[in-house]
Parts: structure tokens; C-alpha cells; sequence
């Protein structure tokens, strides 16, 4: 079961990541509500997982060493290859706020509404509030234990994100991204099943049809819109069990260069051709190849540094 689950949410951050490239490459564009449904399906598959994967107990130290393990190190290489990218352009990287970067903390710039001087920092908010996460789940893990107490804590922090994204304009649909980890860690620490799962599939493209009808002029509705369409999503990927992908089941083997591709993509759009779809393609192109690079690259070192620690302790 949890397999067919992990089949689903492969496939749909696939999707949602190259939304998410599309969305920067043309933005300004309406892109911006698929791009924000994407972000909320990302926060709610790394909620979800992690709580089925750790559960309320877990030893803290031990959790922290295997993600620093396994999603540092490939941190710091991606960081390392932007260092490059960002210097040989002639771009800014001594300033202290290359070293915020690198400490992973460049949300904490953008949440403050400090204006970033170096040439790093696009779209590493993302993996601060993913440190953010981490550094709560223990306690929310255990707050989401009751059944009770999770539909509480769904239904409030589903209000407050919805309240705070229409009148605490930070960015980067904060508040709805950070909804995604909590719902995602309710529902996983409870794992009910929803047997109507075609309801919640009507859901998600009655949402998005709604999201359509009141793009221009409604940005509270868009919203709470936003909101459903996302939470719709989720709940049918995480029910769908026996839903056919076909052809679209290749995406899955993308889904270990995500990290990569989001954190990079900003940095290698290139127009060769100043066609816009041929310029495209060549860039998701040189994206993927260069992410696939990387990931081999910090999966690399990161199994060096797990050898070695194993032999020291043996």
C-alpha cells in the first residue's frame, strides 16, 4: 500500500517540479497557482512520509544525523556548484550572506525582508523551512498522535495558513507550503483511508476549475481555492492505490534529482536560440543533466562519509 502511495507522490513531484520550472521560466503567469498547489504537494509528501517512516518516538540525534547525511551533503554540493555558476558570471559571493546560504538559512533573509547581497539564495527558502520542519516534527508528531488532537490541529493550522497568506504577504506562498508538513504529518501519523477516493479526485478538478473561473480580481477566494485544490490532491494521491499511470510511471526515476532541480534550475535558464519553447527545452534539458551530476556527485561523498564512520565505529 505505502508503495503504490510513494508511486503517486514520485510521479506528482515530477510534475510539480517542472510546474514549478515553467512557472519561473514565464513568470509573471497564472502558472503561479499550479506552481503553489506543487509546493503544498512537496511539503505534504516530506510531512507524510517522515511520520510513517519515524513515528512520534524516534531518537532525535539519529534523525538529524541521517538527513544531514542524506540531504546535507548534497546541500553543500549543489552550493558548491552555484558558487561556481554565481562566479564566473562576475555575481556577489563575498558577503556574509553567502555563508547564511550555505548554512541553509536563506528563508530566515526572506522571512525578515532583508534584501540578499549575494549571488546565491534563489529558491533555498524552500530547504529552511525544511530544516524548520525537521527541527518541529518531534513535537508535532507526538501532537498529532490522538486522533482527535490531529483533525484539531489540520483544521486550525488549515485556518491560520489560509488567514496569514492573505494578509501576512511574505512570499513564496509561506503559509500554505508550510501547511502542506503539518497536514501531511496528521494525516500520515493517523493513515485513515479514504475508500471514496474518486470524491476527493472530483475535488481537486472542481478546485482548480473554480481557481480558473476566479483567477482575476478574487485573491482571497484564489486562496482558499488553493487551499481545497491542494489538500484534494494530496488526499487522492495518498488513496489512489490502484490508479494506472501507464506511460507517466517512467517520471518516477526523476524523483532523486528534485532536490537538485529545484534548487538550480533559476540559475540555467539559457537562450541560445531567443525561441522561447526551443530555449525551454534546451534549459530543462541542461537542468536535468547537470542535477543528475550533482545527486551522483553528493550521494558519492555522502556514502564516503557513512563508510567511514561505520569502520571508526567497528
Amino acid at each position: 500500500m505505502d508503495a503504490r502511495i510513494s508511486l503517486n507522490f514520485s510521479i506528482a513531484k515530477v510534475i510539480a517540479i517542472f510546474t514549478v520550472v515553467a512557472g519561473h521560466w514565464f513568470s509573471p503567469s497564472i502558472l503561479w497557482i499550479p506552481v503553489t498547489v506543487g509546493l503544498f504537494i512537496f511539503a505534504f509528501s516530506s510531512g507524510y512520509f517522515t511520520a510513517r517512516r519515524y513515528g512520534p518516538e524516534l531518537d532525535i540525534r539519529l534523525f538529524w544525523r541521517t538527513k544531514l547525511e542524506r540531504l546535507g551533503v548534497r546541500y553543500w554540493v549543489i552550493l558548491g556548484f552555484l558558487a561556481v555558476v554565481v562566479a564566473f558570471r562576475g555575481g556577489a559571493l563575498l558577503h556574509w550572506h553567502t555563508l547564511v546560504h550555505f548554512l541553509g538559512l536563506s528563508g530566515v533573509l526572506n522571512w525578515l525582508d532583508i534584501r540578499n547581497r549575494s549571488g546565491l539564495g534563489a529558491g533555498l527558502w524552500f530547504f529552511t523551512l525544511l530544516l524548520v520542519f525537521y527541527a518541529v516534527y518531534p513535537l508535532l508528531a507526538k501532537l498529532c498522535r490522538p486522533k482527535r488532537r490531529a483533525a484539531v490541529a489540520a483544521v486550525t493550522s488549515t485556518a491560520m495558513a489560509i488567514y496569514l497568506e492573505e494578509h501576512s504577504d511574505i512570499g513564496h506562498e509561506l503559509w500554505l507550503t508550510s501547511l502542506g508538513f503539518i497536514l501531511g504529518v496528521a494525516y500520515g501519523m493517523q493513515g485513515p483511508k479514504l475508500r471514496a477516493w474518486p470524491a476527493a479526485a472530483s475535488a481537486a478538478l472542481g478546485g482548480a476549475g473554480l481557481l480558473v473561473a476566479h483567477r482575476i480580481g478574487l485573491q482571497g477566494a484564489n486562496t482558499t481555492l488553493i487551499a481545497i485544490t491542494g489538500i484534494a490532491c494530496t488526499m487522492w494521491l495518498t488513496n489512489a492505490t490502484r490508479f494506472n499511470w501507464r506511460g507517466f510511471s517512467r517520471l518516477a526515476r526523476l524523483e532523486d534529482y528534485l532536490l537538485e532541480i529545484f534548487l538550480i534550475h533559476s540559475y540555467l535558464f539559457l537562450h541560445p536560440s531567443h525561441n522561447t519553447l526551443l530555449d525551454l527545452s534546451f534549459s530543462v534539458t541542461v537542468i536535468v543533466a547537470v542535477a543528475a551530476g550533482l545527486h551522483r556527485t553528493g550521494n558519492w561523498i555522502s556514502s564516503k562519509i557513512v563508510s567511514r564512520r561505520a569502520t571508526a565505529s567497528a
